[in-house]
This record gives structure tokens, sequence and C-alpha cells, in this order.
């Protein structure tokens, strides 16, 4: 039992490292998402004040637009 100690050990470290570096990693994806999903809201949300704000230029139908230019 003793000659197998320090194999035991070793694989231990390797498992519950790998298992840490898992979870780290997937913590990390999470937080990313989240703060793509907070921008992505903050700019629809600016991106909808922003066009309620302009006023609405008048825009000619593309026939009398083409008269227009003649």
């Amino acid at each position: 039992m003793d000659n197998h100690l320090p194999i035991i050990v070793i694989e231990l470290v390797l498992v519950f490292g790998g298992v840490l570096l898992f979870g780290w990693w997937q913590l990390r994806d999470v937080k990313r998402d989240q703060e793509a999903a907070a921008a992505a809201k903050r700019a629809a949300a600016a991106g909808t004040q922003g066009v309620a704000s302009q006023p609405e230029s008048p825009t000619l139908p593309p026939a009398e637009k083409a008269r227009s230019d003649e």
C-alpha cells in the first residue's frame, strides 16, 4: 500500500485540479455571456431611445424621387 501512495496522491491532485479548472472555466464563460447580454441590452435600449428622439425625415417614393432629380 505504501508503494502506491505517491501515485494515488498524484492522481487525486490531477483529478481535483481538473475539476477546479473546469469549474473556473465555466464560471468565466458565464460571466462573459452575462456581460455580453448586458452590453447588448444597453445597446438596444440606447438604440431605441435614439430612434425615438430623432424626428422622421420625409422620404419620397422612388418614382417621385426620380422625377425630382431630372
